[in-house]
C-alpha cells in the first residue's frame, strides 16, 4: 500500500516540474536584460577588457536559457523539464555574475 502510494505521488509531482520551468526562465530573462540595458550606457566608463567579460558573461546566460528553453519544449520526460530548470537556474548565475562584474562601474 505505501509503495503504491509513494508511486502515485511521484507520477503526479512530475509534471509540475514542466510548469515550473517558465518561472525560471523568465527570472533568468529578467537578469540578463538589466545587465544588457544597464550596459548600453557604460562604454565610456568600463574597460574594453572588463567590457568583454561582461557580455562573455551575458552570452553563457543567454546560451544556457536557449538550451533550457529546448529542453523545455521538447521534452523526453521529466528529466528533461530538470535540465531545463537547471539550465535556466545557471543562466540566472552567469547574468547575476556579470550583473556584480559590471556594478562595481555604476558605482563611480
Amino acid at each position: 500500500m505505501k509503495l503504491a502510494a509513494a508511486v502515485f505521488t511521484c507520477l503526479i509531482a512530475s509534471p509540475a516540474v514542466g510548469f515550473e520551468c517558465p518561472q525560471h526562465f523568465s527570472k533568468a530573462q529578467a537578469m540578463i536584460d538589466k545587465v544588457s540595458g544597464e550596459m548600453e550606457g557604460m562604454m565610456d566608463m568600463m574597460s574594453p577588457e572588463d567590457m568583454a567579460l561582461v557580455h562573455a558573461l551575458l552570452d553563457d546566460a543567454k546560451m544556457l536559457l536557449s538550451g533550457a528553453h529546448h529542453n523545455h519544449e521538447k521534452p523526453q520526460g521529466a528529466y528533461d523539464h530538470a535540465r531545463s530548470i537547471a539550465k535556466a537556474d545557471a543562466a540566472l548565475g552567469y547574468a547575476s555574475a556579470a550583473d556584480m562584474l559590471h556594478f562595481k562601474y555604476m558605482e563611480k
